[in-house]
């Protein structure tokens, strides 16, 4: 019986360290429409310069369902969301470079490497974060809605199922920007 309540506290206590990370609280659910999420995962993006980690920002993925397979999540239909909460500021400029190379490290693998112009509308609308900001992309059939409150908000869509895919492959994708945020994503 004690190896029992050892082992349900142990697996307790994994589950509320996966729904808080570098002091950021990540919901169980998040509600889009009448659409009720779960999270999978959380992970942590750090950023190697000069032999040193640079904490950019932690991350959070809900879907429909619960899946550590990334086929499953970038071949879904089903209403997806994506939250990035800015661990340091970071000016529009650098986000925009970082998608650019995280979508052409990925996008042939989902083979959406047409979708530049999408990239473009999305990358017009970055903002410069701040230490807290959040980045909430919505994932949908139909393409992506972005809110982003940095320094100033931003919000729109970029349209087509195609860029929903390559934007999340940046993350789960075959070249994410660590495998350590990729296998958080997952719930790995």
């Amino acid at each position: 019986m004690k190896r029992i309540t050892a082992l349900l506290l142990l697996v307790f206590a994994f589950q509320a360290d996966a729904r808080e990370i570098e002091k950021v609280k990540f919901d169980d659910t998040v509600t889009v429409g009448a659409q009720t999420l779960v999270l999978n995962g959380t992970g942590l993006r750090v950023k190697r310069k000069l032999g040193m980690g640079f904490k950019v920002y932690v991350a959070g993925l809900y879907g429909v369902r619960a899946s550590s397979d990334p086929k499953v999540w970038l071949d879904g239909k089903d209403t997806q969301v994506l939250d990035l909460v800015f661990l340091r500021g970071v000016d529009r400029g650098t986000l925009a470079e970082a998608w650019r190379e995280g979508f052409e490290k990925n996008c042939a693998q989902v083979e959406a490497c047409g979708e530049k112009d999408s990239l473009r509308s999305f990358n017009d609308m970055m903002v410069d974060s701040k230490d807290g900001g959040r980045l909430h992309l919505v994932l949908s059939s139909s393409g992506v809605d972005v809110s982003m409150d940095g320094k100033t908000k931003s919000q729109g869509k970029v349209e087509g199922a195609g860029f929903r895919k390559a934007l999340l492959a940046i993350f789960i994708g075959g070249a994410p920007p660590t495998e350590d945020l990729k296998k958080g994503l997952l719930g790995l």
